[in-house]
């Protein structure tokens, strides 16, 4: 073979050799960018927040290896907590908000693609049944639309070290786990979605109170109990008691200005659905007895509340009924101790617990334990009534007309122009009356509505500010601080180790001579 030859070979085989480089180069290119999605957008076509109408975080208790689901769905034309009996929820804009940080998500650096780092990592889905790692599950958050399209879909692991505010992510189904920035993260507290104020009630708007101490529980039947009213005219008057009060006693104000206070400001810790048909056998207008079933009634009897053969409401811890000058009337009746700490005392506890904790048997309940954590909150039933009495109707001009054949003092005749002016005077009041008495009416109905399906567990420190007895509410008067013996300060004119008071002034040494 000449060297020509030999060359012209070598040139063709290095010609293939580096075409075959070439190719495969641009073809290790070409996957290596499909690969790299680091910079871009989790959900790209998740462009709306306002299209999120369900949201649902799930998370894993490892000591119970259960995975919880907290959901906020639009429901009925409403927004509800479906995991809380679709107890209404204050979701649109914290739910609005929430979807436009997730909404912006991007994938800020790759971190691993081995799923042997997930465990480590915090990312193992919540609810993958195949894992048998009780570690490692992080906290999925699912968007979905009305259509229940999922808008976005993602698994939140652990912090990443020495990165703050950045969390490793995955989404489920892929093995891919990145370093995610995230802006928010949405709360799976049931106080966090929902109208925490019970009974929007305004303080300055409270004129009366009225304590029904009695008592009433399985083992000792009814007993009566006192019944005291404190009343006030206007917010700014003070506190009378209905009755008087006894010789050197006085009303405690520090005690009703926190019972003011609690009034306005009672919170929503749980609430627990009413049974079927509860709540309207209760409306019921006529004089029959109700009859309750046997469920509905271990129902009421199981958080404290009983209801009589003549269709009266009690509980055992008695009633407080609170007057607004708007002619709403609050009956406050709390009834047991709501024990247990997270889900079990916002929402309850499961069936079969449930079942044990709705056993009217006395020694069951004394030998029951709270858990640890937990806190004396309280079972509270709220009512509604409107009494219009509560609202002052317009004042008549009290005009003395003389009597017949008798002229007043002064005959002046009557003027036209201010003759009209009270009249329309009297039409603005009387209209003014009538809209105050329509909108207590709306009021006290809408409260209804409200509180009409629900059990609620308020907190202890409010049970105690406001089922007050004469104990709390009445008091001996502060003995009131006491100056120097003699009467005014040492020094100071006409006090003790004076000179009385000063030359010239009138009754003081060295006046002048007459």
């Amino acid at each position: 073979m000449t060297e020509t030859s030999k060359t012209g070979i070598f040139a063709a085989v290095a010609l293939a050799l580096v075409s075959l480089a070439m190719v495969a180069t641009r073809d290790r290119t070409v996957r290596s960018e499909a690969f790299n999605d680091q910079g871009q957008a989790f959900f790209p076509d998740f462009k709306d927040p306002l299209a999120c109408t369900d949201l649902e975080v799930v998370e894993f208790d490892p000591s119970t290896a259960t995975a919880s689901r907290f959901q906020v769905k639009f429901k009925n034309n409403k927004w509800v907590v479906p995991s809380h009996y679709d107890y209404p929820a204050d979701a649109r804009d914290r739910l609005s908000k929430t979807a436009a940080a997730l909404m912006d998500l991007t994938k800020d650096t790759i971190r691993s693609d081995s799923p042997d780092d997930q465990e480590a990592m915090g990312v193992i889905d919540p609810l993958d049944a195949k894992p048998s790692a009780l570690k490692g599950r992080g906290k999925r958050i699912t968007l979905r639309d009305a259509s229940e399209k999922p808008l976005a879909d993602f698994i939140i692991g652990e912090p990443i070290k020495d990165r703050s505010g950045q969390y490793y992510v995955r989404v489920p189904g892929q093995k891919r786990i990145y370093g995610v920035s995230l802006k928010a993260e949405p709360s799976t507290r049931f106080a966090d979605w929902i109208e925490t104020n019970l009974l929007k009630l305004e303080a300055a708007k409270i004129r009366k109170v009225e304590f029904d101490g009695y008592k009433v529980n399985l083992e000792q039947g009814y007993q009566k109990g006192e019944v005291l009213d404190v009343e006030r005219k206007g917010s700014a008057d003070p506190w009378t008691l209905v009755g008087g009060l006894p010789e050197k006693k006085q009303l405690d104000d520090e005690k009703l200005r926190a019972l003011t206070t609690a009034l306005a400001d009672l919170k929503i810790v749980g609430v627990r659905t009413k049974p079927p048909g509860l709540t309207r056998d209760l409306k019921k207008a006529d004089d029959k007895a109700i009859t309750l079933s046997a469920s509905t009634v271990a129902s009421l009897q199981s958080k404290g509340f009983y209801m009589t053969r003549d269709n009266q409401l009690l509980s055992n811890q008695g009633d407080v009924r609170v007057f607004t000058d708007d002619g709403v009337v609050y009956t406050l009746r709390f009834g047991e101790v709501a024990v247990g700490v997270g889900d079990e005392l916002t929402a309850g506890l499961p069936d079969d617990a449930a079942k044990k904790e709705a056993s009217t048997d006395p020694a069951a309940k004394k030998d029951e334990k709270k858990p640890e954590g937990a806190a004396d909150n309280r079972y509270l039933m709220v009512t509604v009534a409107f009494d219009p009495s509560l609202i002052p109707p317009p004042k008549d001009d009290d005009k003395s007309v003389p009597a017949v054949g008798e002229l007043p003092d002064q005959v002046i005749a009557p003027d036209p122009a201010q003759a009209k002016a009270d009249a329309e005077k009297a039409e603005r009041e009387k209209a003014d009356y009538e809209k105050k008495l329509a909108d207590g009416k709306k009021r006290a109905q809408e409260l209804t509505d409200r509180f009409a399906a629900w059990y609620y567990v308020t907190p202890g420190a409010s049970f105690r500010s406001i089922n007050l007895d004469r104990a709390a509410l009445v008091v001996d008067p502060k003995p009131k601080p006491e100056g120097p013996a003699g009467g005014l300060p040492p020094g100071f004119p006409g006090g003790a180790g004076g000179r009385g008071l000063p030359p010239g002034f009138p009754g003081g040494a060295g006046l002048p001579p007459e």
